[in-house]
């Protein structure tokens, strides 16, 4: 199929321009444009394991995936800073703040020494490898897949009052079956969710919240803060718990419509 050998050039185009950026030219925007384009990548190799029993999936993402989860480090800890600023003044935790940007050149540091001339070469050679595969993916079987991976979402969301770990898992599969439409150049949506944007704007809300609540309640006690900071994070904890909570709700409430 030529969208696809087509949307594969352009997966390898976009993650070998980020990732042979040079260090000082990187911005908070980047490592989330090459966190994106990974998952894009990891949804098309979702698509080709379907049709594609001997492909190795694992094996071939082991050095996306690497890059993605330090890259994923980095970004939760500018979100954090982000977040924390929107909350109290600039004035206001100055220590913490400092802890923050501190660890954040500690991951980019690590991330750097990942993403090399060495690395560039090993995913360039992986992209290599999958295109003798594409030949396996035929319409019966994209159509296949995507009906099941619809169905799963349907069955997902049809259980009704999702725990928090029912939503990261729709999260995760609602953003796969997008990419997976895209690579096969589908663009009628044949499930409702998809077509609004504001839902899964309500998801990365929530989504951050939880990531920062999270980091905050295991680095409080580790950051070496005086009391006063300690009290104002406390503070921000709540707000943050009560904002994810009532979007928490919304999005539960809003559940029945898409099915």
């Amino acid at each position: 199929m030529k969208a696809l050998r087509k949307y594969l050039n352009n997966r390898e185009l976009a993650i070998s321009l980020l990732v042979e950026k040079p260090n000082h030219k990187y911005t908070s925007g980047t490592f989330h444009k090459l966190r994106v384009e990974i998952k894009k990548l990891d949804a098309f190799f979702a698509l080709l394991k379907f049709c594609s029993k001997d492909f190795k999936r694992k094996k071939t993402f082991k050095p996306f995936k690497q890059i993605f989860l330090q890259a994923g480090k980095i970004r939760e800890l500018q979100i954090e800073e982000k977040m924390l600023k929107k909350y109290l003044p600039e004035i206001s935790l100055i220590d913490y703040l400092n802890y923050l940007k501190k660890l954040r050149l500690k991951e980019q540091e690590l991330f750097f020494s990942i993403v090399n001339k060495k690395m560039a070469v090993r995913l360039k050679n992986k992209y290599h490898e999958l295109v003798p595969l594409l030949s396996n993916i035929n319409n019966k079987k994209a159509n296949s897949y995507l009906a099941r991976k619809t169905a799963k979402i349907k069955k997902l969301i049809g259980q009704g009052n999702l725990q928090a770990a029912q939503l990261h898992e729709l999260r995760k599969r609602l953003n796969m079956l997008k990419f997976n439409r895209k690579s096969l150049s589908l663009r009628k949506q044949n499930i409702s969710i998809l077509k609004k944007d504001d839902f899964t704007v309500l998801l990365g809300q929530w989504h951050d919240s939880q990531v920062i609540i999270t980091h905050l309640n295991k680095t409080m006690e580790t950051a070496g803060l005086n009391q006063k900071e300690i009290i104002q994070l406390e503070k921000i904890k709540l707000k943050l718990s009560s904002d994810s909570e009532t979007v928490f709700k919304k999005i539960n409430s809003i559940l029945p419509e898409y099915l």
